[in-house]
This record gives C-alpha cells, structure tokens and sequence, in this order.
C-alpha cells in the first residue's frame, strides 16, 4: 500500500508542482518555520489559541499540506509550532508531578476519514507526541466523536459556519469511564485542530469535553 501511495504522490507532484510558497515552507526546519512564519495576533475565542497567521500563503500551503497531502514534513512543522506554543503559554499552570495533559485530535466523522483515509489532527497529535520529553501528553483520540456530517466549513460565510457546528460531537461513554468523577475534575485536556475559522468548532468540541465533567478544557491549533 505505501507503494501505490509513494507512486500517486509522485504523479500528484509531477502533475502540480510544488508553488513558491510551498517551495519556501519546505526549506525551513521546524524550529526555523516557528520563528519566521508569522504569528496569529489574537486568540481565536477563550481558552482556545492558534499559532500562526493563515492568510500567509506559506501558512496556507502549510495547512493544505497537512490537511490534503498527508505530508509528514507539513506534520512536523505544525507539531513543532504547537510544542512551543504549549511551552510558551505554559498552560495548564497546575500540573501535579505525575499527571498528563490529555490531548485529543479534533475528530472527523466516519464518513470523512472513508474519503480522505485519515484524520490530519490525529497525524499532528502523533507528531506532537515526538517533541514530548517529559512524557506528560497523552494522545487519546477516542474520547470526543464527531456524529454529524457536515460540508467543508471553507465553502460557508461566518454564519452558516456558527448554525452547523452545534451539536456535531459526543463523547465517548466507555472512554470516560476509565476516569473517576474526581479527576475529571482536575484533568487538563487540549483539544488539537489544524486551523480554526471562526472559532464554532473548536468551542462545540470544548463545551462538549466540559459538559462532561473535565474542568480544565483548552483549544490548540496551527493556524488562524
């Protein structure tokens, strides 16, 4: 399979080019993508918070990569960003010696990882986990399900963004159960996401991860 894989890509490639956007992204390291790319300015809403500026082209390309080419390199840098970005805000602030921050990889329906063959939160989540030396994440990625359908949000103005989001995740009962009532509580949980919009998501996800009992609920992506 990663045969077929490597051929497509290389037919993919052959067939649209890298831009000069991308040509430019790919030439950074990680650490080099971090301090060159530029910064989201504002958080996206509360609590949730978004490492670069989307409308650079490099940031687009970067998302798109991710999001559509499955590319690792795109991962990398995106993991790398959010690693720093968690060091930098220093968030949680209350960690007990031994506990993890939960991470969980915005989901996608059923329906959508038939057609893409795979959740990009997910693949950043996992590449994320690489920069984690202390060992304090742990990526569960069975524990918010998404349950409704919708059309991609890019072909939506602001409000019809805000209406489809409500009431499209779940949680998973037999997941939460390995949790006591008390450390729900007190388990910090960051929700991972590749780009936020309008901020409708990524609040539905929090409110959802809340409501069942987490105290500490945080939103974390690559660009906005």
């Amino acid at each position: 399979m990663s045969l077929i894989k490597a051929f497509l890509d290389t037919i993919l490639t052959a067939l649209f080019p890298f831009s000069n956007a991308e040509k430019e992204l790919f030439s950074y390291s990680p650490e080099q993508a971090y301090d060159i790319l530029p910064k989201s300015l504002l958080p996206p809403i509360a609590r949730a918070y978004s490492v670069f500026a989307y409308k650079d082209p490099r940031v687009t390309k970067l998302v798109w990569n991710i999001k559509y080419k499955k590319s690792l390199q795109a991962a990398t840098i995106g993991a790398y960003a959010l690693h720093r970005m968690l060091g930098e805000l220093k968030i949680p602030l209350k960690l007990m010696p031994d506990e993890k921050i939960l991470i969980l990889p915005m989901p996608i329906t059923a329906k959508r990882r038939q057609e893409r063959g795979y959740n990009q939160c997910e693949i950043i989540a996992n590449e994320l986990k690489k920069f984690d030396s202390s060992n304090r994440l742990e990526i569960v990625s069975n524990l918010l399900l998404r349950i409704h359908h919708t059309s991609r949000q890019t072909l939506k103005d602001r409000k019809e963004r805000l209406m489809s989001a409500k009431g499209i995740f779940s949680i998973n009962e037999d997941v939460l159960k390995k949790f006591s009532s008390d450390e729900l509580i007190y388990r910090t949980v960051i929700i991972i996401d590749d780009v936020i919009t309008t901020g409708s998501t990524i609040k539905e996800a929090m409110e959802t991860v809340q409501t069942a009992g987490f105290g500490r609920v945080y939103g974390l992506s690559v660009a906005h």
